[in-house]
């Protein structure tokens, strides 16, 4: 009996050993193949996070960008109505009295020194980290009054950032 018991034996581990050769064969056989990728099948989803990233577009201006200025700013900085303004699209940007000038900036509204007298032609004004120029572009006429309308640009420049905007709009006087 015991000699039957090793022919079973024996013809499992074969069937064992051939199981395991047969699997070997198969995985070695397949390894070779190379599989198919359909590019129709990769949708735009697919294709975006394959792809290389894109590099964030970093607004270099920022720092000077301007904002329109409210009635609450010009409150709280107590001008009524002020006795130049410079502005774009009907916003107020720039708002000058005798003796401040506001305007806000990257978000925050920063009062102004007068570098220079403010007037019909323009003005300078600065703090520690801002300069702002505004004025008309335009030709002087001579005998033209102190107050008025006239095209205008502005030059905001950050000093600390090294970032600086101009912008064209109108530069106004008195009134």
């Amino acid at each position: 009996m015991s000699m039957h018991r090793d022919r079973g034996g024996d013809a499992a581990g074969r069937q064992g050993t051939a199981r395991r050769f047969a699997v070997l064969c198969l995985l070695v056989a397949s390894c070779g193949q190379q599989t198919h990728i359909d590019n129709k099948a990769l949708n735009a989803a697919e294709l975006q996070r394959l792809s290389t990233p894109q590099q964030p577009v970093v607004d270099t201006q920022a720092p000077a960008r301007l904002q329109p200025l409210s009635n609450v700013d010009l409150a709280s900085a107590g001008m009524g109505t002020p006795a130049c303004d410079f502005s774009r699209f009907g916003a107020m940007l720039l708002a000058v009295s005798p003796s401040d000038a506001i305007a806000r900036v990257a978000g925050t509204l920063h009062h102004f020194v007068h570098a220079s007298h403010a007037g019909p032609t323009g003005g300078f004004f600065e703090d520690r980290q801002i300069s702002v120029s505004a004025g008309r572009t335009g030709a002087i006429v001579p005998g033209e009054g102190a107050s008025g309308s006239w095209p205008g640009r502005i030059t905001v420049t950050n000093r600390r950032a090294h970032a600086q905007l101009e912008l064209d709009g109108i530069w106004r006087c008195g009134g």
